[in-house]
């Protein structure tokens, strides 16, 4: 019978073929810019994408040979990202470009997580435009390639909101439990996720109460924002215990409230903005689009890039990968633009409803995205203008003379050097040598808010006897006359120094 029930009903290709809707095509941009950027960014060329690559991966160094990070590493910044490079190192050995590559995935996953929501929201057309935008965001791809905690912890936010987006559509238990974990993971990897929180557990309220109406029992209406949050607490509980020691929280939080009038770097995240406005532009289209079409999931994005924006409008100081926690949703909100304008148009000449709202937003919509194209692309695709590199060069090959030297000069001595106490750590970590770990990146912070001083470092000096000392970011005086009694200036270049310990042999 049941053989035959099968032949009486057969299903044909037609039946059996994915509906274009439901197809993975929307992974394929993600894939694509993954494979360009692991094969034709110069990221192997270049020595450092910025300041704080070097204190991360020496931060990683250090965790992978046995040192607590923050009872005796010090670090302003959560550890998830750090404690990922360190497994890395411990397991093969991983350098700078490993650490970059895990950076670049990370950012695959932020697409592609992107991706996702936008298509089980609005559509295929919708994912791969917001996908585009993303990648066309000032900073995008550089972060991408950056051992830097902000864009993974963006990334980690936006799969937090896939699963969450998720629930609402199956109402699975286990996207709730996805989304508050993913969410602690971001948090704890850079703090001003924290924002999204409050939003993700008001977004379960809301829309239990709109889904179930005004009978709702409390049991039912808190059900779903009650388990979230039980979960996320569990998981950030657990972060605090296993990596962190609630001794230590204040070591990520008084750096920063302590620096935020440091006047060099007050920039507003307004100025930040600047070179995003077309991509802001169609965010607002795309904010109508949402109310017009009542796709209220999309809430999330419009909640979120206002809350980041106050959040970073009262927030000192804002440095210029804080704007990608506006821009990032906001690219979302304009993918929904484009992909409405993009769905709207052959309707409208069918039906030639040339003036009406929708029409009218549609004009506008491509006007923006014409504009971010003509803006972001040719910013954009130099960062890929690159032949393929399909094995990894020989080591400091491509990097400037200057920093070549500096490296020659500290492998040389490497063999017999335990210490070495540098504000450039990069080099450090390059040259495989690890600073004290109290010093394991002297930052702009740090010495503002006088959390660490000359005479601290000149203390770590005598404590630790370090065989290398360099010197190149701050002018530091009272060091430099410190070392004068045992030490020798080995080679400068550049407003960069480095010392050796008189004991050392001289090559």
């Amino acid at each position: 019978m049941e053989r035959l029930s099968i032949e009486m009903n057969p299903v044909t290709r037609s039946e059996r073929r994915i509906p274009l809707s439901q197809s993975p095509l929307h992974l394929v941009l993600p894939l694509v810019f993954l494979a360009g950027m692991f094969f034709f960014h110069p990221f192997r060329q270049i020595f450092e994408m910025g300041k704080d690559e070097g204190g991360q991966v020496m931060k990683a160094l250090l965790l992978a040979r046995g040192y607590s990070l923050y009872s005796e590493i010090w670090s302003d910044q959560p550890p998830v990202l750090t404690y990922l490079q360190a497994a890395g190192i411990r397991a093969f050995n991983a350098d700078v470009d490993d650490a970059r590559v895990l950076v670049m995935l990370l950012s695959t996953a932020l697409l592609a997580a992107a991706a996702h929501t936008l298509r089980l929201n609005w559509g295929l057309g919708h994912a791969l435009f917001g996908v585009v935008l993303i990648t066309l965001l000032p900073f995008f791809t550089t972060l991408s390639a950056a051992v830097m905690v902000g864009l993974p912890a963006i990334s980690l936010a936006v799969v937090a909101l896939a699963a969450h987006v998720a629930w609402h559509r199956q109402r699975k238990e286990l996207y709730l439990v996805l989304s508050a974990f993913f969410l602690a993971l971001s948090i704890f990897t850079k703090l001003f996720t924290v924002i999204l929180a409050p939003i993700f557990a008001l977004g379960l309220l809301l829309d239990e109460r709109a889904r179930l109406g005004k009978s709702i029992a409390w049991r039912d209406l808190l059900r779903p924002a009650l388990v979230w949050s039980l979960f996320f607490a569990a998981f950030s509980l657990a972060a605090v215990l296993l990596m962190i020691g609630p001794a230590n929280l204040g070591q990520l939080l008084f750096t920063h409230l302590n620096a935020r009038d440091m006047v060099l770097v007050n920039l507003p995240i307004s100025w930040w903005l600047r070179d995003s406005w077309p991509i802001l532009l169609l965010a607002g289209v795309g904010c109508v689009f949402t109310i017009l079409e009542r796709r209220w999931l999309s809430l999330y994005l419009i909640a979120w890039v206002v809350s980041a924006y106050l959040l970073l409008t009262v927030h000192r100081p804002v440095f210029y990968h804080h704007q990608l926690l506006v821009t990032v949703p906001a690219a979302m909100l304009a993918g929904i633009a484009a992909g409405e304008a993009f769905r709207w148009i052959p309707r409208m000449i069918r039906s030639r409803l040339f003036l009406n709202e929708r029409t009218l937003l549609s004009v506008l919509a491509l006007a923006g995205f014409a504009a971010s194209l003509a803006l972001r692309l040719p910013l954009t695709l130099p960062d890929f203008y690159r032949a393929p590199q399909f094995q990894k060069k020989a080591a400091n090959s491509t990097w400037p003379e200057q920093q070549q030297m500096f490296l020659t000069k500290m492998a040389n001595h490497a063999p017999e050097t335990h210490w070495i106490v540098t504000d450039l750590p990069m080099y450090a970590f390059r040259a495989g040598l690890v600073n004290p770990p109290y010093l394991s990146f002297i930052t702009a912070k740090r010495l503002y808010t006088g959390e660490l001083t000359e005479e601290k470092i000149i203390a770590v000096i005598a404590q630790y006897r370090p065989e290398q000392v360099m010197i190149g970011r701050r002018e530091f005086p009272m060091v430099k006359a410190y070392l004068q009694a045992d030490y020798r200036l080995r080679y400068d270049r550049g407003k960069r120094y480095l010392y050796l310990r008189k004991d050392l042999k001289g090559r």
